[in-house]
């Protein structure tokens, strides 16, 4: 018997990279029905006002405008992924610059953008608020009096505080005993901006309805099923006549997970009758899309004399926006991380999401640890250097190990926290020697900066089929929607290896929730935890069956026959076996369907990962440039490593721009950065080497023990380069981006409050 090689852990092709290159994928702005209308709206100047009147009647009588709706046109519920608490279209009042009054359906975008310029609003201002630790104040205005009418989870049990959305806590210890139990106590207080996803796709979707009610989505979703649900809930209309179409989607990051762009091209496809369709533009998709929180964090650590971190009381507070429809959950996950990866007795962590005047926030990569590891890790550097430790040995001392429990007091298995960090200061060369200021060259000031953490793995839901064809060939039918991960080639490997045969010989069948199996939706880095387990599930029922209908023609029991190699095989019969195709041709008319779900709980394993970043800054400009990051992880059994260490390199990267140069920058409640000519994100020219290290753990959720990294790599990015700065020049940065400005502000500063010796 021939044994074929592993695929798992081979760095295969693409499976849709052909039709990607040459065109051939669909998206959502490639769909054009007959009869097609396009759409556009009107969106509020305004952060906060009333509206007094909205005329439309100029805009109706237009040649060319097919629908015209505002909020008195659809549905006054209210809508949300998961919190109810945004209408379709403005209901009386706007609660942020950019939210949408009206919509139009013309027969094309110059008529749409001649109607919009028609329709007249009379506003009455009112007082607005945007900076979420003045919203909570007293005097801050009230943005949803009705918050505990809404549907969904709400989590504010804090009424002294106005405007708060959500609030999440968590404990372990006695925080205030260990306070005053320790040595030495340490607060710091930390800012993280806005930033876009900055994918390359804006947001586009069309909406038909046929004669008989039935309706057709196309959009750039990341959850098909959840599309339906949330569409049959709004019109009342029955699941089974909802389908949402397959279509592929340029890039996520997690901002393509709301869908009142699809309510709203619904109800002009209703009134007009026609198909309509919407491709938004960068200027829409900047002031109205779903950016990441901006975050500020207040940490307050007690420290023993040796060292060891005894308490820690975090606080996170979140600018959530103006609605919180945007988000999957009333909540973000960042408020566990806290107290970072460190065996502390005592924490206690609360996080805050606040409404205030600004576009709804939603999640990206990661979302809400990025900010949060930002401020943990600046703050162990700043402790590190106050106690006179070398910031390795001090997360070394307090790194969590085997036995201990998380700051929430969950269990962990296969904690590889000392080992990452090990591995990241020898593949950076890192010494006790660096931690003094570095020697200059000319303008130039070096330094290097650590950071660590760890992350949960996403839980969910997911289906998916595998069908024996006519020709012996493997069909894996998915609802899943690629955002660019490379999902349905991991997918392959996971059915190919199970079942023994060539990746190629495994085609893709992307289907829509008419026909495909049911998958919950794209995030929280379960393309293989939750969705790989789905298909390796299949893949061993179809090997079932396959072994059950050999043993049907042999006459045997099921017991007597193996599945090995592509091939069933007669137990004690060398030659007694069955390929795929000709088990295939005694099937006749029949088809065999291999059928896997998988419902995933958050597992006790983590990943743990450490950076280590070169900085060059100029000290007459304040530009820093990153010479170099050392990065490393833990991992099990790798099923794709281009696609791991792509995962990984995207990750860094997006986290270098987060850091140096991308903001959504807002004045008075206004995004005003509304273009990628002023939006930046990383070139290749700003991109340093990278040197990436893998440690061996043990444990692993997935399929063959694999763990995720999608969503690793971004947020201890920051915080290494901040410390790196610090290192550099003496300059503490604790509020992001980091910009030459304020690099030169920090130098003015430090200069300032110098104390120099009289001769």
């Amino acid at each position: 018997m021939i044994v074929r090689p592993s695929v798992i852990g081979r760095g295969i092709s693409r499976a849709e990279g052909m039709s990607k290159v040459t065109g051939a994928c669909l998206y959502a702005a490639d769909i054009i029905r007959p009869d097609c209308l396009w759409a556009g709206f009107l969106r509020s100047p305004l952060p906060h006002a009333r509206i007094v009147r909205v005329d439309v009647s100029r805009a109706r009588k237009l040649a060319g405008v097919k629908a015209v709706i505002t909020g008195e046109d659809v549905s006054p519920r209210l809508e949300g992924c998961a919190l109810k608490d945004k209408p379709v279209l403005a209901q009386g009042r706007v609660l942020y610059a950019g939210e949408k009054i009206a919509g139009v359906a013309a027969v094309d975008r110059d008529t749409v953008e001649e109607a919009i310029e028609l329709i007249e609003v009379d506003y009455e201002e009112l007082p607005a608020v945007w900076d979420p630790l003045e919203a909570i104040k007293p005097h801050a205005p009230i943005l949803h009096p009705n918050y505990a009418s809404y549907e969904g989870p709400k989590k504010n049990d804090h009424p002294d505080l106005r405007n708060v959305r959500s609030v999440e806590r968590s404990t372990k210890g006695e925080v205030d005993r260990g306070l005053t139990e320790s040595d030495v106590i340490f607060e710091n207080t930390f800012r993280t901006h806005m930033v876009h996803q900055a994918f390359i796709e804006p947001r586009a979707g069309v909406v038909e309805i046929d004669r008989q009610g039935r309706v057709s989505i196309w959009h750039c979703h990341q959850a098909p099923f959840l599309v339906r649900r949330w569409v049959s809930a709004h019109t009342a209309i029955p699941e089974e006549m909802i389908v949402v179409e397959p279509v592929f989607t340029g890039g996520s990051f997690g901002g393509k997970l709301d869908y009142e762009d699809i309510l709203c091209l619904y109800h002009l496809a209703r009134v007009s009758g026609r198909p309509v369709k919407y491709v938004e533009s960068y200027t829409e998709e900047f002031s109205d899309g779903q950016p990441r929180h901006p975050a500020v964090v207040v940490l307050r650590t007690g420290v023993k004399k040796d060292g060891r971190l005894w308490a820690w009381d975090g606080k996170i507070y979140y600018n959530g926006g103006a609605y919180g429809a945007r988000t999957p959950r009333n909540g973000l996950n960042g408020t566990f991380l806290l107290a970072g990866a460190y065996r502390t007795p005592h924490v206690r962590m609360e996080g805050y999401v606040v409404y205030t005047n600004q576009v709804p926030c939603g999640y990206f990569r990661a979302p809400g640890e990025v900010q949060t590891l930002f401020a943990v890790e600046s703050h162990m550097d700043m402790m590190a250097e106050a106690l006179g430790l070398d910031p390795v040995e001090f997360r070394l001392l307090n790194a969590l190990r085997e036995g201990d429990t998380l700051s929430t007091a969950e269990p962990l298995r296969d904690p590889r926290g000392e080992e990452v960090l090990e591995r990241v200061a020898q593949v950076a060369r890192w010494k006790k020697a660096h931690r003094g200021r570095s020697k200059n060259e000319g303008d130039l000031l070096f330094g290097r900066g650590l950071a660590f953490g760890h992350r949960h793995i996403g839980t969910g839901e997911s289906s998916a089929q595998l069908f024996l064809g006519p020709d012996g060939s493997i069909r894996l039918a998915t609802s899943v929607r690629d955002v660019g991960v490379g999902a349905y080639t991991m997918h392959r490997q996971v059915a190919a290896e199970i079942l023994g045969v060539d990746p190629a010989l495994v085609h893709i069948e992307v289907r829509g929730t008419d026909r495909g199996p049911y998958d919950e939706g794209v995030r929280g880095q379960r393309g293989m935890h939750v969705e790989g387990q789905a298909v390796a599930r299949a893949a061993h029922s179809l090997a079932e069956l396959m072994r059950q209908e050999a043993a049907a023609f042999w006459q045997v029991a099921v017991e007597q026959v193996r599945w090995e190699q592509g091939r069933v095989r007669l137990a004690g019969f060398k030659k007694e076996s069955l390929s795929l195709k000709e088990l295939a041709r005694r099937l006749k008319d029949r088809v065999l369907c291999g059928f896997g779900h998988c419902k995933a709980g958050r597992p006790d394993v983590y990943i743990f990962q450490a950076v280590v970043a070169d900085v060059a800054v100029s000290r007459e400009t304040g530009a820093v440039k990153v010479r170099r990051l050392s990065y490393a992880v833990d991992a099990t059994k790798i099923i794709n490593p281009i696609l791991y260490h792509g995962q990984i390199e995207g990750g860094v990267v997006q986290g270098l721009g987060f850091s140096l140069m991308e903001h959504l920058a807002v004045e008075d409640g206004r995004v005003t950065t509304l273009s990628f000519g002023d939006y930046k994100i990383p070139t290749i020219r700003d991109i340093p080497p990278l040197t990436t290290a893998i440690v061996k753990a043990q444990e692993g959720p997935g399929p063959f023990g694999a763990k995720s990294i999608a969503e690793s790599g971004i947020g201890i990015v920051a915080p290494a380069i901040a410390n790196a700065i610090y290192h550099a020049t003496g300059v503490r940065i604790t509020e992001l981006p980091i910009t030459p400005e304020t690099v030169l502000r920090g130098f003015r500063e430090r200069n300032r409050i110098t104390v120099h010796a009289v001769p």
